[in-house]
């Protein structure tokens, strides 16, 4: 155990096992390339199912480790990057998703820290733009019926095959393994992958996937906009009121955690009530203690989630409990709703039934059953809720699911739903032999909050393809330099209203790189167990050392998601689209 609290102090090549052991992930022989890296240019790519346009190859360095970065174009538009190690590649290929509505390529990886094949530059890295170019909030190319296709699923799965034969021809030889890490609709195309071509990878990480994306990107954000709107479009909550709203939920939320500290383990054991909140006087000047009637309703709708009078539920929830301090507000009555460059580009563009855009508001559109179904006729193309994953469990592939449990942008609650409905679909025992899910405590979308948001997905997932080390536990931990944010370089301004939102809903996009940053020092660390179990303190020791936790199963109440938002969730319902 001693060991095990070195370990804690750092991210390392590690998975930590239900037992408390610690395995290590071993490394494969090194392949060095049979060609150089120019030459790869005039290489015939069997097994690609596309016109593969290779535009240049040659030698890069990145985190001191040296590359032959390929770039291609798989027809029509697809754009792809692949990074190649010249000197330490150990057999390993690692597809990277795309967030927003994607559009540029980036080779980051994300939720690796401290990964040392990652660390180290051993893996063939590969990025698409999912078959269009733009900022991650632009939706014009879904003009292009095609571009639909391609960025729903098609540009994803070429990629991996185009990886594939071009590091079969770099190395003469083909990978050992492949995988796929993806968060937001990274997330959402991490689960395509295992839905609709479970030969592609044998390992995933779905974190914070936006599986519901016809709903997501309309009713769900369109929500946040509308219920919190006058008749004169001027907002009734903002963001200055939301440090009070959070601190109301901490003092009638149990952190079920053992510890005091302000993050809820289990937010879906706490219902949230308007009794909690002291209501303002109508003659009251200092309301900072008060809500007034107006915000009071507001809150009550941003909770419960786009419905109609009559009940229906046409999102899988609305804005999470304990997420409050990162909530989609505009700072003044007459500021921009982050949640509303979200949905109008999707409702203008992607999600019409015949790619034109119109001149649809939010507040004209309707959040009804007419509009639901209409908007479900596309859900078969870009939605991520089959939940028949026998293909995948049948090729010897595994599943990472995660998720942020003050995640403002996608509610954990669809995940939660989707993982139980393939318990249901599978049988329990199945399942559990090749999906995980992994619920993280005061975390944002992808990463953020006040939870321990460092962590490390893609050791466990190699132990677990590569040794069937299947995870129990993962460590989490918050950087050390989250304590003196004082000393963080300055944030850059976001340029406009499109940008300012890409950063709430998306985060700051890191440089691209094929070699992932080094582990860094934590001030805390915590295991966070598979589901449905919760980390609690064992009531001595440092609270901010994993070693002082144990397992125990959380009550997590039965997620019934309401008509008609629960027909999205079934079996076979992702059909293969032909172009």
């Amino acid at each position: 155990m001693r060991l095990l609290s070195t370990l804690f102090a750092f991210f390392s090549l590690v998975v930590i096992s239900h037992n408390g052991y610690a395995h290590s992930v071993s490394s494969l022989p090194i392949i060095k390339p049979v060609m150089a890296c120019g030459q790869l240019t005039s290489q015939t790519l069997p097994g690609v199912e596309a016109k593969v346009s290779l535009t240049s190859a040659k030698v890069i360095t990145s985190g001191n480790k040296t590359f032959c970065q390929v770039k291609a174009m798989l027809s029509p538009e697809i754009g792809v990057e692949v990074a190649l190690p010249q000197q330490q590649w150990t057999q390993r290929i690692l597809q990277v998703g795309c967030g927003g509505l994607c559009g540029s390529i980036n080779l980051s990886l994300s939720n690796a820290n401290g990964c040392l094949p990652a660390t180290q530059g051993q893996f063939v890295v590969a990025a698409t733009n999912m078959g269009h170019s733009g900022s991650m909030m632009d939706a014009s190319w879904a003009l292009d019926p095609q571009k639909r296709i391609d960025f729903a699923y098609r540009a994803n799965h070429l990629t991996a095959q185009f990886t594939k034969a071009l590091t079969r021809a770099y190395y003469g030889q083909p990978q050992k393994y492949a995988y796929f890490m993806g968060c937001s609709d990274g997330g959402r195309e991490a689960l395509m992958e295992a839905q609709r071509y479970p030969d592609d990878f044998n390992g995933i990480s779905a974190g914070a996937p936006a599986a519901y994306f016809t709903m997501q990107n309309s009713f769900y954000h369109g929500w946040n906009v509308v219920a919190n709107q006058r008749a004169d479009g001027s907002a009734i909550l903002l963001k200055n009121r939301l440090a009070l709203l959070h601190q109301t939920v901490l003092a009638h939320c149990p952190t079920a955690s053992g510890v005091n500290d302000g993050v809820l383990a289990n937010p879906f054991a706490c219902h949230f009530s308007k009794n909690w909140l002291n209501t303002c006087s109508a003659s009251a000047t200092d309301k900072s203690a008060c809500f007034t009637k107006e915000e009071i309703g507001v809150i009550e709708k941003l909770y419960q989630g786009a419905k109609d009078a009559s009940g229906h539920q046409f999102a899988v929830g609305g804005l999470i409990i304990g997420s409050e301090l990162r909530w989609p507000l505009p700072s003044t009555a007459q500021g921009t709703f982050p949640s509303a460059m979200m949905a109008l580009p999707a409702l203008q563009y992607v999600l019409t039934a015949d790619g034109k855009k119109n001149d649809i508001t939010l507040t004209q559109f309707g959040f009804d059953q007419r509009n639901f179904q209409q908007l479900a006729k596309l859900a078969p193309l870009y939605n991520a809720t089959d939940t028949n994953l026998k293909p995948y469990a049948d090729a010897g592939g595994k599943l990472i699911l995660w998720h942020g449990l003050a995640d403002d942008s996608i509610n954990p609650t669809g995940t939660l739903a989707y993982y139980r409905g393939v318990e249901q679909q599978l049988g329990a025992q199945q399942a559990a032999k090749m999906v995980k899910l992994f619920l993280l405590p005061g975390v944002g979308h992808c990463g953020g909050g006040e939870g321990n948001d460092k962590i490390d997905l893609l050791t466990p997932l190699m132990a677990w393809v590569e040794h069937q080390q299947a995870p129990q536990q993962l460590l989490t931990g918050k950087a050390k330099a989250t304590a003196v944010p004082q000393a963080l370089p300055p944030a850059k301004k976001p340029k406009n209203a499109e940008d300012a939102a890409s950063v709430q809903m998306h985060g700051m996009q890191r440089p691209s790189s094929p070699v992932a940053p080094a582990a860094e020092a934590m001030r805390a660390t915590r295991p966070v167990y598979a589901y449905p179990y919760i980390a609690v303190y064992n009531g001595k020791g440092d609270p901010l050392q994993a070693i002082n936790y144990h397992a125990v199963q959380g009550n997590y109440p039965s997620v019934l998601l309401g008509e008609p938002i629960r027909q999205l969730i079934a079996p076979n319902n992702t059909p293969r689209v032909t172009p």
